[in-house]
């Protein structure tokens, strides 16, 4: 721990008005995302973590864990989700938002029997905390109608059928599989997309997406920022090419559909339309009448001279693409520190919109949250009970103190048989599509290798760059090998979402997407047996907050056969669709797509792999 006197300009002051001549620094922190969390004891993990970091006095300090705008906010924050199925009524809006943070079993949106309201079952006794969802077991709850039946599906951005699911051969047949009367098991669904996905296979209708060069984005300060350390900011996306064909920016298709539903923030006091379109809505939606605090903090007022409040200006979009679409606020330095009990600080923070009350934010080591759902499953409160097969899963999981415990799919593992931890995640060229397909970064993420440490691989006798089987108790995948020494040697590791399904995203049938490309997702369970008398599954899920444990999975490696070429599972390849560009000879595999594929190919391997591609046409 070190004292340090930073230019602080003035003396700072804490929440109860007491001057502090330094701010100690604490040059450590630790950084706890999608690694951590990726798991089924992820929270309580991250929990630790942030417990430790608190004991060492790292946080927002000098060195430290530092927190970027409009953070810090209370624990838990104020909104909560519904609570009750009275909450959401067919034609009518919902009062308050669909999600929030629930900080006792009274804030859980489950019926009067204690069962989930959710088609993915978040915020129920099953998984409490799920601000972010269940994503991953939607399909499959639909598929089994549990715990309802639906009649739409609706899929934005999400590639459900491939990289977005887990146990993917089997959710792409729940997708077309029918009842013994032929009627769809998920009679009708709905894919926005930007490009021919897989997932786009599977629809009865399909909303086209643009990507991130045909329309106006915002990150926004009221969703992800995108803040520095000493100060908030803001950026935007403006686009830069039309979009094409029947093409329609996503969030114009929302901005339209609340207008003509005439939901009350779109709809202004005469019962007109209140917004004209999506840039429109960025620019005028308040937080509250006369708030000033809007979407965007920079260029505010009518004049453009006002940062972080402030009224509407007809030119802010003008004025960030003038400024290279970002906008930067740097904070005083007294107030860059201890922001959780700095006094000007939490004033000013009240003043700009990020907080409604400028109380001092307590670092909690001891969760009140937790014990109220863990006391309520000990039988020791009034009101809401969990059901009685969850009683002793709340009690274990809901620790006030953070505690770690194995992953629950390790219960079911044979860790002998399956030795080795086996990571995937997306490169951000392809972390959804609106991004994907660049055709300089295809020469880069043309196709992906399981890494894997030389002495793992020496001993199963596998060679760099060799044809092996990855295979986990629940599925089966060949691929090729690389050794990397920046892997442990008991990981496995790959990108995801590199691989395609033959003939996806307009590509040709023999692209090196599906060919030498695969995906991990092929061994990953999304559901997993619990030791219960009845034998029943539960979502490979943390049991706190839903997170789908992508990383808990355990595999074994081998070589695969001397005479493989092509990686395994396949699937029959996609048809082009009606309509779709260059079906007649111009499009995947036609002479302009390769034309144009050559170009940015150069004359590298990547250019030698297309031109045999083309010959074997």
């Amino acid at each position: 721990m070190i004292a340090i006197r930073p230019n602080l300009g003035r003396t700072p002051t804490d929440a109860w008005g007491e001057t502090h001549e330094t701010v100690t620094g604490a040059p450590i922190a630790f950084h706890a995302m999608r690694g951590l969390a990726a798991h089924s004891n992820g929270f309580q993990s991250i929990r630790a973590l942030a417990v430790l970091m608190s004991l060492l006095g790292t946080i927002d300090r000098p060195g430290g864990f530092r927190h970027k705008s409009p953070y810090p906010r209370a624990v838990p924050p104020s909104a909560k989700p519904p609570n009750s199925p009275d909450d959401v009524k067919p034609n009518t809006p919902l009062a308050n938002g669909p999600l929030g943070w629930p900080a006792a079993p009274e804030d859980l949106f489950v019926d009067a029997n204690g069962e989930p309201v959710r088609i993915d079952k978040a915020f129920s006794w099953e998984y409490p905390l799920a601000v972010h969802g269940l994503m991953h077991s939607v399909i499959t709850n639909a598929w089994r109608g549990d715990p309802y039946p639906i009649d739409t599906l609706l899929i934005f951005m999400a590639n459900m059928a491939w990289n977005s699911s887990m146990n993917t051969v089997e959710v792409r047949k729940m997708l077309a599989d029918k009842h013994e009367n032929g009627e769809y098991k998920i009679p009708f669904i709905v894919v926005c997309d930007a490009f021919q996905s897989e997932m786009t296979a599977f629809a009865d209708l399909i909303l086209p997406d643009t990507t991130y060069l045909e329309r106006h984005d915002a990150m926004s300060m009221l969703d992800r920022p995108i803040s520095e350390f000493d100060g908030p900011v803001d950026s935007v996306r403006v686009p830069v090419v039309p979009p094409t064909g029947q093409c329609k920016p996503f969030q114009e298709v929302l901005v339209e559909l609340a207008s003509r539903l005439k939901l009350p923030a779109f709809t202004t006091p005469e019962g007109t339309r209140k917004y004209r379109d999506y840039p429109d809505f960025i620019i005028n939606h308040q937080t509250a009448p006369g708030s000033g605090v809007g979407f965007l903090i920079g260029w505010r007022g009518k004049d453009g001279e006002k940062a972080l409040v402030g009224e509407p200006n007809p030119r802010q979009w003008e004025e960030y693409a003038k400024h290279n679409c970002v906008y930067r606020y740097t904070l005083p330095e007294s107030m860059q520190y201890m922001r959780n009990c700095n006094g000007p600080y939490l004033q000013f923070a009240v003043e700009k919109g990020f907080r409604k009350f400028n109380e001092p934010i307590v670092i909690a080591l001891y969760s009140d949250v937790m014990q109220k759902f863990r006391l309520a499953a000990q039988g020791k409160t009034q009101g809401r009970q969990p059901p009685g097969h969850l009683r002793a899963r709340i009690e274990q999981y809901f620790d006030p103190l953070p505690f770690w415990y194995p992953p629950l799919e390790h219960e079911t593992t044979d860790h002998a048989q399956y030795p080795l931890a086996a990571v995937t995640q997306r490169p951000m060229a392809m972390y959804h599509s609106w991004d994907s397909q660049n055709a300089w970064l295809r020469q880069i993420h043309g196709e992906n290798f399981l890494y894997m440490n030389p002495r793992t691989a020496a001993s199963q006798g596998i060679e760099d760059g060799g044809w092996i089987y990855v295979e986990s108790q629940w599925g089966k995948v060949r691929c090729l090998a690389r050794y990397s020494e920046a892997i442990e040697p008991g990981t496995v590791w790959t990108w995801n979402a590199i691989g395609k399904s033959a003939g996806a995203w307009n590509l040709g049938p023999d692209a090196n997407e599906s060919q030498r490309g695969f995906l991990l997702n092929h061994l990953i369970a999304d559901e997993i047996p619990v030791k219960r008398a009845d034998h029943t599954r539960t979502s490979n899920s943390d049991p706190v907050t839903g997170q789908a444990a992508w990383y808990d999975v355990r595999v074994r490696i081998y070589p695969a056969e001397a005479h493989a070429d092509h990686t395994l599972p396949q699937f029959a390849p996609m048809p082009a669709l009606p309509g779709a560009v260059g079906t007649s000879g111009t499009g995947a595999g036609g002479l302009i797509h390769r034309v144009v594929q050559t170009y940015f190919a150069g004359r590298g391997e990547f250019a030698a792999r297309l031109a045999k591609a083309a010959q074997r046409k």
